[in-house]
């Protein structure tokens, strides 16, 4: 998948993406990723995020990136349950059985 696909699969037109943060106001960084971005619906309490640097990486690349996966969970928050998706970049299988 390209980023087109996996908007249109997500049915958001725009990702309107900001440098994700916790609760005391601090970047949100995984130690394995860096820092993450997020898009968040609140009506519909949806978000989606992706490491910073495969956001630069996307910015730069455009659709020519194909190698993108979407991964969902579901989780219960303050404000009830929401939809979580996170946009990962994959290496393609090198062989097949």
């Amino acid at each position: 998948m390209n980023i087109s696909e996996i908007k249109a699969e997500l049915g958001i037109a725009t990702l309107n993406l900001n440098t994700a943060k916790d609760q005391e106001g601090n970047i949100y960084k995984d130690q394995n990723d860096g820092e993450w971005m997020r898009h968040w619906d609140n009506d519909d309490r949806v978000e989606v995020s992706l490491a910073k640097d495969l956001f630069e990486e996307i910015k730069n690349g455009g659709n020519t990136i194909s190698t993108l996966g979407l991964q969902k969970s579901k989780r219960e928050a303050a404000k009830g349950e929401l939809t979580s998706f996170r946009i990962v970049k994959y290496t393609p299988a090198e062989g097949k059985l």
